[in-house]
């Protein structure tokens, strides 16, 4: 039985191609809607070492999105990364997973990053992206960096999100209006300079935390185009395109032509300087 649990993927693949993805060790940051999703797909595709990096718990607005997620993780304040690992042993029993019940900021977090072979960020907000890519370019990890988005309103209303992967030739930061640097810059402030931010443009910033829409089926787009990549990238079968789109109102995805800028801190600097 178990000589062919995978052979459809080494149909594709082949079994050298398995036993790469195997031997690849993953750090999954953030094990939201985006995350649970990457989770699973992975041990389904045959990953068996994982770090998984989240302190948030279940609530119920999360059970609209957050796979393996049930009622009873809501009541009882489940957190993220138990959810996450009971989905991949569920899968993949001899999966080898360390929940780390941590911010990023935390030296846990990053001694999994410097450990692991590939990084996905299923993060919120941009502040957290920008975090993530100096840590990944400090150790030279290879990166995915997974989002969704929404906006405008009416017929103008555009929703669907992106996957940018950072291996040293270009980043979060050089490739162009991936982050949001006003975001970044608020949420960098005291509450004394956000609340000055707003008397002097008059703008509401109490809405900083929110994260807007989030639905499954999205979220399950994004993270299969991250996981496709991941496995062309390791097994060979092509190299991981460095930037999709996927547009959901339209029903497209795309290929981002956008070029890095060159000279870039994250990439030249620390990754070229990085301590493997």
């Amino acid at each position: 039985m178990a000589e062919q649990r995978y052979s459809r993927n080494e149909g594709l693949f082949g079994a050298e191609g398995q036993a790469k993805i195997a031997a690849t060790s993953v750090t999954i940051v953030g094990l939201g809607g985006l995350g649970s999703h990457v989770a699973q797909q992975l041990a389904y595709l045959g990953t068996v070492t994982y770090a998984l990096v989240d302190f948030d718990v279940v609530t119920e607005s999360s059970l609209n999105r957050l796979v393996g997620a049930v009622d009873r993780d809501a009541a009882e304040g489940t957190k993220k990364i138990a959810v996450a690992r009971r989905t991949i042993v569920a899968v993949k029993p001899n999966a080898m997973v360390l929940p780390i019940d941590t911010a990023l900021a935390d030296v846990e977090a990053e001694r999994a990053i410097a450990r692991s072979d590939v990084v996905f960020g299923c993060l919120d907000r941009d502040i957290h992206r920008l975090e993530l890519t100096e840590l990944c370019a400090r150790y030279a990890k290879p990166y995915f960096d997974l989002a969704t988005d929404t906006g405008g309103e009416d017929e103008d209303l555009v929703y669907g999100g992106r996957v940018v992967f950072s291996d040293g030739t270009r980043c979060l930061v050089c490739l162009p209006e991936v982050l949001n640097q006003k975001e970044i810059a608020l949420d960098r402030m005291s509450p004394q300079q956000r609340e000055a931010d707003r008397r002097i443009y008059g703008v509401n910033r109490d809405a900083l935390a929110d994260t807007g829409p989030a639905v499954v089926s999205i979220n399950g787009v994004v993270a299969s185009l991250a996981v496709t990549e991941f496995m062309v990238q390791i097994t060979g079968l092509r190299a991981a395109v460095p930037q999709l789109i996927y547009r959901a109102e339209r029903g497209i995805v795309r290929v981002s032509l956008d070029q890095p800028s060159e000279g870039c801190y994250y990439c030249t600097g620390l990754w070229g300087n990085a301590h493997k």
